[in-house]
């Protein structure tokens, strides 16, 4: 009996080691592929700022109707729509910076999703061909998307 209690503090003594560097190394773990997430969003949102900005290129009414891909539906407010999409850039610049680690890779995800589908309503609903223009826009970003 003398001998099981020396024994029963030391088998807890390792228990107690063992557990904490569980613990460390599955945090290690976690931290490394959120790192590698938030590179990801950060990269494929530079792509879609890209994509974002040749839209916004092509809407320029300046440009002749042979130099743009997209082209407004009559009666829409050119300058309107422009700071709609100058909005989306703005809010896509959030996941190149530091402040978007603060969010669970989730979070960043249901935002993303949130842009992309306002994109995608701004092109069916002011372009002409939106439909083909929506369809085409995420294509490119899945294969982009893909490649990362």
């Amino acid at each position: 009996m003398e001998q099981i209690i020396p024994a029963l503090m030391i088998l807890g003594f390792v228990a107690i080691i063992m557990s904490k560097q569980i613990n460390r190394v599955t945090k290690n773990i976690d931290n490394q592929e959120s790192v590698n997430s938030y590179s990801e969003y950060a990269k494929f949102s530079a792509v879609v700022q890209e994509e974002i900005r040749e839209i916004k290129n092509h809407l320029d009414s300046s440009k002749t109707v042979e130099e743009r891909r997209y082209i407004l539906l009559e009666g829409k407010n050119e300058s309107a729509l422009l700071e709609t999409l100058s909005d989306y850039i703005r809010k896509l610049v959030f996941f190149e910076t530091m402040m978007a680690k603060q969010k669970s890779p989730k979070e960043i995800e249901a935002d993303l999703f949130e842009i992309l589908n306002g994109v995608e309503t701004f092109l069916k609903e002011n372009c002409v061909d939106g439909e083909i223009l929506a369809e085409a826009l995420r294509e490119r970003l899945l294969k982009a998307y893909e490649e990362i």
